[in-house]
């Protein structure tokens, strides 16, 4: 029976497909690594690493061979992990990414209670709309708006929301507001854009009616924060994403506009690389922030 120690050496290769570099990343001599895939290819009588060309390939079976193997070896040292987590305290830095706009008013609160139960810890937080590189950028948990699209990465939905049409109480005393979609061209508009993209199109739907039109924003500004302060000085109409605006919708300090009229739902994930890469602090603060923001 092939060895766990030969399976896992496997699955390093396969996944920096390299030899040297999982040598490296093992602590390993290169003969060695190169042995043990060998002898689990003994062992299997079975080709799983194709070392014919500069950068090596899995074979068919190789490939078939990692994704079965992959769970239970995610197992394994997410098990290991847990053990030695039992014996470390809670004291260390966590890095995590969140889009631009949304720490302040789902994050910041999160953070507090978690350094308020783990004074020991560190968090570091970097607000970025790309998924940054979980080991080349240090990430520990990434927070998107986007699903990303490698399979590999551990995906959870931690929040559902939607963007909202708003306006500022003295801006709706001063101009009537619209009773229809198509009287939203009669008022000054505050839209996020960046300049390569004057334009803004805005897609609402009622029921099973929708309507979508492509504006030109008599303010355009690609930063929510800086919105939502020009539609509370009444510059006109805008639209916000929900956690920015829902405390105000709520205080009177803004009104909704075409409140039937709703603009397509947002997702909010979190991001690892999987339950075996997460620390202690990383796993302590997924379940806090999960806790906070459940769906």
């Amino acid at each position: 029976m092939p060895s766990l120690d030969a399976i896992a050496i496997f699955a390093q290769v396969a996944q920096l497909q390299s030899f040297s570099e999982a040598a490296r990343a093992l602590g390993m001599p290169l003969s060695s690594v190169s042995r043990k895939v060998s002898e689990l290819e003994a062992d299997l009588n079975a080709h799983l690493i194709d070392r014919s060309k500069r950068q090596i390939r899995l074979t068919e079976a190789g490939a078939s061979y990692l994704e079965l193997c992959r769970k239970g070896l995610d197992t394994l040292t997410f098990a290991n992990r847990v053990m030695s987590d039992r014996h470390s305290n809670t004291t260390g830095t966590i890095t995590i990414t969140v889009p631009p706009n949304l720490v302040e008013e789902l994050f910041l609160e999160a953070i507090e209670a978690f350094q308020l139960q783990y004074p020991k810890a560190r968090v570091r937080v970097l607000v970025s709309e790309r998924l940054l590189d979980f080991v080349d950028d240090g990430v520990d948990l990434s927070f998107r708006v986007a699903p990303p699209d490698q399979p590999d990465l551990k995906v959870r939905t931690l929040l559902r929301y939607r963007h909202r049409l708003v306006a500022a109480p003295h801006y709706a005393a001063a101009n009537p507001l619209p009773r229809a979609f198509s009287d939203l061209t009669a008022h000054k508009l505050i839209g996020f854009g960046f300049h390569k993209s004057p334009q803004v199109t805005w897609t609402l739907t009622k029921g099973s009616q929708s309507e979508s039109a492509r504006i030109d924003p008599d303010l355009s500004i690609n930063d929510y924060v800086a919105t939502r302060a020009a539609i509370l000085a009444g510059h006109g109409i805008g639209e916000l994403p929900e956690p920015l605006c829902k405390t105000a919708l709520k205080d009177g300090q803004l009104v909704e506009v075409l409140p039937d009229w709703r603009f397509p739902e947002i997702k909010l994930f979190s991001v690892h690389s999987g339950n075996a890469a997460l620390s202690k602090l990383a796993r302590l603060f997924l379940e806090t922030i999960n806790n906070r923001l459940k769906v």
